[in-house]
This record gives C-alpha cells, structure tokens and sequence, in this order.
C-alpha cells in the first residue's frame, strides 16, 4: 500500500492524525509479519469520524434483502450516518428515499409495514411510493409553490440479483457494488439467495466499535477458549481455514467436527454438494455486512455504526420460502437451538466488551495475528487502504 506524504494528513484534526499515521504505519504487511489496527482506531471519536467520512461515505452498504420488501409498498426504515431513510418497494422498483418531509422535517413514515402512500404526520403533506409530492392542503397562496416539482431525496442503491441484497452509497462516484461482488456471486449460487425470505429479525445495540463486533466474528481462533463448551464442540479451531483476501469481501470456513450442526434443523437447500452441507461459512462483505452460511440458513448481520463504542446491527435470516410459509415449523426449528445461540451470543459480548474496554489502556498496543484469524487481518488492510485514500 502506498503511504501518503506528510501533508496528507492536514486536514484530520490533531487526534485523528496521530492515529491515521499509527494506522498507515504498519501498511505492506504480509500475513506473517501481521498485526491489528492500533488501539486508539477502536477508541478514538476523531478517527471514527474519519472513518465514516472516508470509508462509510465512500462505499457501499447494506440495508437488507429484497424479500422485506417484496410486495409494491412494502418499505421498512433505517437510520443510517445521520440520514433518516426508508426502503420502499414502488410501483417500478426498489427505492431508498429520505424520509424527512419537505416541509419542515418530521419523518413521514416510521417502523415497517406496507402503505399506499407516505403521510406526514404533521401537516398531512402526502408522498406516493416514488417520494413524489402528490398533495400539500393549505399551500394555494405560497407564491411559486409547485409540488409536482417536490419529491424526497433519493439514495443511489443497487441490488446485487444473484443474494438478493441491497445496497446503498452516499459517493458521487464508484463503481458497481454487483462488479466488485461477481465473484462471491458465483461462490454462493447454489444457496439462491435472491430466492429466500426473511425470517426471525433481531436487532442489537452494542457498546463496542464496529470493528470489534466484525472481527468477533469473523474468527474461529477464540472458539477453544471463549466457546469451549459451545461452538468448539460443532465448530473446533483446528478445522477452521481462512482463504486469500478477495476485492471486495473475505471468508472464514469453520470447518465442522463430524456431520457438523444444522443452524435451525432445517431442510437443507436442495442444490448445495456435499462439502457445502458439512460447513458454517463466515462472510464479511466490507464495511458492514456479515454473513453465516449455514446449509439450511444463512444469517445475515446489518452494521450500522453509531460511534467510536457503539454499534447497532440488523439482523435476519434467510431461509426458504416454502419454509418460511411454515411458522410452526420456523418457530419449532429456531426454538430448538436458541438456548445455544443464546450462550453463544453471551460469549461473544464479553469477549468483545473486554477489547473495546482494554483498548482504552495507554499501556494497550496492536497484537499479532494468528493465521485463524486472516480474516481479521483482511479488515485491517480493508481499513488502512479507505482511510489513507484521499
């Protein structure tokens, strides 16, 4: 990676120089000589708004799958960096539109569900699908005042067809998230992702950085220590292989002990080969997206960061619809492993609530990295090339 000159930095504040510079400094690593981003990246409010200038303004992110809005006026609402939106399925296509009425700013629509139109709740102001103003009473002697010409902002979104998912940019130029994610298209084919329905959402709320949240779970290392009577019994750290790092996206393979273990004991998709029924796959699709494959699920965690220690995350799983048409069976089937991934969660949270609290130590330092944990390294590497870019 290429380190900029001193005068890169002029325009960081004071902090966030100092741990811009610490973060380029150990660029050109090779996995063997690897270490983790320095402790301030995960603490400081100077670098994480940074952060969300030069990476999460500048890419591309998530929001969700297009079975959540499968039916023309389906829409659900996020917030995300500051903006208010909602993702809307209307008359033409899937849209992501502000929320934030024209008139004097209160949102026109809230939580999820399905409507005809969005209707302001303060003066009626009344937008269709499209955000386009069809109606505005009392505005006859606003000189000027068109409202065929008012219509919500519209986000730049894509829909990656072969998983179904939907992104979102707030850049005014970069290439095509379905270009730089053709590859791991073609890897997930036989899930048919763009083919499942929603089902189970659960959000968080976390006191820790989002990258702490992200490499948790990207890694199999801690799993014979952190999840010693939990996942190292279906999913040992000996059997986990991390691949080479992609363009857009990287993977762990928690390799299984024996037959491995069904997420949900459900159905498994039909089309899988047999070394794709033995696996629990995890996906990182940078910067906020997350993916466990499973057989018969894949789980997938939304990353919304909220700031230097909090992150909020979305959370669903995809399944098929002849499986999601049976709630009993949903029901039955997640009931039985919830316990479990209860624990799992629980030992995960501590894990990750000790990182973010040791890395407020002045005594803190960037530690190595183990070859189970490439996928931690990739993130790094994902987040020094971002936030040296000018």
């Amino acid at each position: 990676m290429h380190v900029p000159p001193e005068g890169h930095f002029k325009s960081a504040s004071s902090e966030a120089e100092s741990v811009l510079k610490a973060v380029i400094a150990d660029s050109n690593q090779t996995m063997a000589t690897a270490t983790l981003l320095p402790p301030a990246a995960y603490t400081s409010q100077a670098f994480y708004d940074l952060e969300v200038q030069r990476i999460f303004k500048r890419d591309w992110l998530c929001v969700g799958h297009v079975s959540q809005v499968a039916n023309v006026g389906d829409y659900f609402t996020l917030d995300l960096l500051g903006e208010l939106l909602v993702v809307v399925r209307a008359k033409d296509r899937i849209r992501v539109l502000s929320r934030v009425c024209l008139h004097r700013w209160a949102q026109v629509v809230s939580g999820e569900g399905n409507k005809k139109a969005f209707v302001c709740p303060f003066h009626g102001w009344t937008y269709a699908l499209d955000g386009q103003l069809m109606n505005a009473m009392f505005m006859d002697q606003a000189a000027g005042f068109e409202p065929s010409k008012c219509q919500l902002p519209e986000v730049r979104s894509e829909i990656v067809e072969a998983l179904g998912l939907i992104f979102i940019t707030f850049a005014d130029k970069i290439d095509s998230i379905n270009e730089r994610l053709g590859d791991l298209s073609a890897r997930l084919k036989n899930y048919h992702m763009n083919e499942l329905t929603a089902v189970k959402p659960g959000d968080t709320d976390d006191p820790f950085n989002w990258k702490i949240g992200i490499s948790t779970g990207m890694e199999i290392y801690h799993h014979f220590v952190a999840h010693r009577e939990t996942f190292e019994r279906t999913h040992p750290t000996r059997n986990s292989q991390c691949e080479e790092k992609k363009r857009g996206w990287t993977v762990c393979h928690a390799g299984a002990a024996g037959d491995g273990r069904r997420s949900a004991e459900l159905p498994f998709f039909p089309d899988l080969q047999d070394e794709e029924k033995k696996r629990m796959d995890l996906y990182y699709i940078y910067p906020s997206v997350r993916l466990i494959v499973y057989p018969d699920t894949v789980r997938v965690r939304v990353i919304i960061p909220i700031g230097p220690a909090r992150t909020k995350t979305k959370g669903f799983n995809l399944v098929r619809p002849e499986v999601a048409a049976q709630p009993e069976l949903i029901q039955s089937a997640f009931a039985s492993t919830q316990k479990f991934m209860q624990q799992v969660g629980r030992e995960d949270d501590e894990i990750s609530l000790m990182q973010q609290r040791g890395a407020s130590s002045a005594l803190a330092c960037a530690g190595r990295i183990s070859h189970h944990e490439v996928a931690v390294w990739h993130l790094a590497e994902y987040v020094r090339a971002r936030i040296a870019a000018d």
